[in-house]
């Protein structure tokens, strides 16, 4: 996330609309990473990313700079997503027998499926998520993929550090576990390749071919090549801080911006 500094923050609260969208734009992008990594679906993560921008838009005034402006709209989001209390959807089981649903051991890697398999790999990543509990999910999409300092991602949270660092060992953990018995990606032994998986993905509507959610593709191929070179301990975050950030698909800063009329300039 973009820094923003207090004096653009002192304009936006004053009125003025130019430093308001400053403030939204810098913030669009990281909250709805978040929001989809929370609740999966892309509509839901949108709605939930509009209204995160407007709950910081209306509480602007309460930020005195006593903190990093990001770590302050950080929990303003957080606090925000997790009023949604997504419950887990699926069991670690129950997702790894819909892994082995449909699986074609027969299919090819090919390469012009670039896009569409890295599409798979980042939705399978974040379906994933969706089998931990929603305060070790949060802890470990704080902790781990946003890469926040302990006492950083605790106050975000507004947990103890000890308790912070006991609910994103927890996920790791359990991550770790699912990936390693399930994900080719991860491990070399397991059953499931995104190139296995991609017509079946393609067929429940998981998967648009062809159609990229980010600005450059993520190289599966590459990211398991990565991946079988470092540590079993270091193989769960590097897999998910390989997602490149997904975009909205409309414009949640215009929505937000709604309710702020004024048009003065710099």
């Amino acid at each position: 996330m973009d820094e923003i500094t207090l004096l653009v923050v002192q304009r936006a609260v004053a009125g003025e609309r130019a430093a308001m969208e400053q403030v939204m734009r810098a913030l669009e992008r990281p909250f709805f990473n978040l929001a989809l990594r929370m609740l999966l679906l892309p509509a839901e993560a949108e709605d939930a990313t509009q209204e995160c921008l407007l709950r910081v838009a209306t509480r602007l005034a309460q930020f005195e700079g006593g903190s990093r402006f990001s770590t302050w709209a950080w929990k303003v989001a957080v606090n925000r997503i997790l009023e949604l209390k997504r419950k887990p959807f699926l069991t670690l089981e129950q997702f790894s027998a819909d892994l082995a649903d449909g699986l074609e051991l027969e299919a090819r890697e090919r390469t012009e499926d670039l896009v569409s398999l890295g599409e798979l790999k980042m939705g399978c990543g974040r379906a994933l998520l969706q089998c931990l509990e929603v305060d070790d999910r949060i802890a470990f999409i704080v902790g781990e993929i946003m890469e926040l300092e302990g006492p950083e991602a605790a106050e975000i949270l507004g947990i103890p550090p000890a308790t912070f660092r006991k609910r994103l060992s927890r996920a790791r953990e359990r991550l770790r576990e699912a990936l390693s018995a399930n994900c080719g990606v991860v491990n070399a032994a397991a059953p499931c390749r995104c190139h296995r998986r991609l017509a079946r993905a393609t067929v429940l509507g998981r998967v648009a071919p062809g159609v990229a959610s980010t600005d450059a593709p993520l190289d599966v191929v590459a990211l398991r090549q990565k991946l079988s070179r470092i540590g079993e301990a270091v193989r769960v975050a590097a897999y998910y801080r390989a997602d490149p950030t997904s975009k909205p698909r409309r414009d949640l800063v215009l929505a937000a911006l709604q309710p702020f009329t004024s048009t003065r300039s710099n």
